[in-house]
């Protein structure tokens, strides 16, 4: 389960690369799970992509695009908990405080 299901290539892979450890010791990456992450991994990939032109008239599709990408994101990225409200709900922060040391501190 180490490998991505599909080829993925610059920013996808270092997404893939930097969350699906991660994700996997979460228990929110599985084998069920490999197909919608890899398409995560490739919607970053182009967000970032498509974030790097010079915005303008002549790149207005590239900016709806844009749009679509990141509503796209958000939704599968609350998915797998990569978003801090979807952490929270899914207890994925810890939220207990550090153990004290015999001093109390």
């Amino acid at each position: 389960m180490n490998a991505p299901p599909i080829p993925l290539a610059g920013e996808a892979r270092k997404f893939w690369t930097r969350h699906a450890a991660r994700l996997r010791a979460a228990g929110l990456l599985t084998e069920a799970d490999l197909d919608s992450f890899a398409v995560l991994c490739l919607t970053w990939g182009k967000l970032v992509e498509i974030s790097k032109n010079k915005t303008g008239a002549e790149r207005f599709r590239e900016m709806v695009q844009l749009n679509q990408l990141l509503k796209q994101y958000q939704q599968y990225a609350r998915e797998f908990g990569l978003m801090p409200a979807s952490r929270k709900r899914a207890k994925l922060d810890p939220n207990t405080p550090p153990a004290k040391d015999e001093f109390g501190l």
